[in-house]
């Protein structure tokens, strides 16, 4: 009997909805793998211990925004481990506004949740056209989608998200778009283990 095939197991930055989810798919595709599971883990911290563990094989992460800069959190994180970028990719990034329902006014909101590089990307926006909302700093733009759609978050606040990651969790849209700069890009990395590495 022939031995089942072992799936390609890719961690990435992030939970469904992020767009490192969307990276990671993108680099399937370019790489013309098959027999991939994807793994959601919430930062790059995370994503570069399932890899020293072997839970998975390869790890997607955000390195650098063309408005934000070096993604910090990804470069602490790489930092002495030594790696071999196996594929690249370039997304533009694009940010929207949700409340959790369209029962709930706009003028009540007080707080607006997401990843840090997310904020960034939107701090002008945010500033001018919603200057009531306190930025609030959590790991992933999906995470901030779930949570806010579960209650972990108040009515009280809006997430800056994909638009899918808002519509998945069953969001209100307030606003699409809202990135500073219309250009702005994301490059991630898929990253494996050198020792880990199959020559």
């Amino acid at each position: 009997m022939e031995q089942e095939r072992k799936k390609i197991r890719i961690g990435y930055q992030g939970i469904e909805g992020s767009n490192a989810e969307q990276a990671a798919m993108d680099l399937v595709e370019k790489l013309r793998l098959t027999d991939v599971e994807y793994v959601p883990l919430i930062d790059s911290p995370h994503v570069i211990k399932a890899m020293k563990t072997g839970e998975t094989d390869y790890g997607v992460c955000a390195v650098y925004n063309s408005a934000a800069g070096m993604v910090l959190e990804t470069f602490f994180a790489t930092n002495g481990v030594e790696l071999l970028i196996r594929g690249e990719t370039t997304m533009n990034i694009h940010h929207c506004l949700f409340k959790k329902s369209p029962e709930i006014p706009d003028e009540k909101l007080k707080f607006v949740a997401s990843h840090i590089l997310a904020i960034k990307q939107c701090e002008n926006h945010i500033k001018y056209s919603y200057p009531q909302l306190k930025t609030i700093e959590v790991e992933d733009t999906g995470k901030a989608a779930k949570d806010l759609a579960e209650g972990v978050l108040s009515a009280e606040y809006a997430v800056l998200c994909r638009k899918n990651a808002g519509d998945m969790f069953g969001l209100c849209l307030i606003d699409e778009n809202i990135e500073d700069f219309k250009d702005n890009r994301t490059h991630f990395c898929l990253f494996e283990l050198k020792e880990r590495a199959v020559r």
